[in-house]
């Protein structure tokens, strides 16, 4: 367990962000006798999904409603899948203008400095179609 210092500081943000996160029901820390919040495992691994879906420009309402979708006890809300997976569509469909608009970039660098950059979005395409069959089949 931690206190909100703790968790900040590993997590590189603010207690004011964190205060926020609980505040709307992201983080559900713990009190104890002495009105401490304490944040466990899952409260790191939910600031850890809130980065990672920050870092995909997605909107702290959205954030929310995906982690918990995720956190659902195993009932379904198909309203909430169906949301969730919209939300996928639309950042593939975000990355698929992106690499659009950066093809014209690729045919100006040198064979080597295209090879690279192909190789690497190609790993990361593959592990990407992996978890989509995945997750489809």
């Amino acid at each position: 367990m931690y206190r909100i210092g703790e968790i900040a500081k590993l997590k590189n943000i603010s207690k004011r962000t964190i205060d926020y996160y609980t505040q709307i029901g992201l983080l559900n820390p713990i009190r104890t006798d002495s009105n401490y919040r304490l944040y466990s495992d899952e409260c790191l691994q939910i600031l850890n999904m809130v980065e990672h879906y920050k870092n995909l420009n997605m909107p702290l309402e959205e954030i929310k409603s995906s982690i918990e979708l995720i956190k659902s006890d195993n009932t379904i809300d198909k309203q909430k899948v169906e949301k969730h997976f919209k939300q996928i569509a639309s950042i593939m469909q975000h990355l698929k203008e992106e690499i659009h608009v950066m093809e014209p970039i690729l045919q100006k660098l040198n064979d080597q400095q295209r090879e690279k950059y192909v190789n690497r979005l190609s790993s990361e395409g593959i592990t990407l179609a992996q978890t989509l069959l995945l997750l489809f089949s």
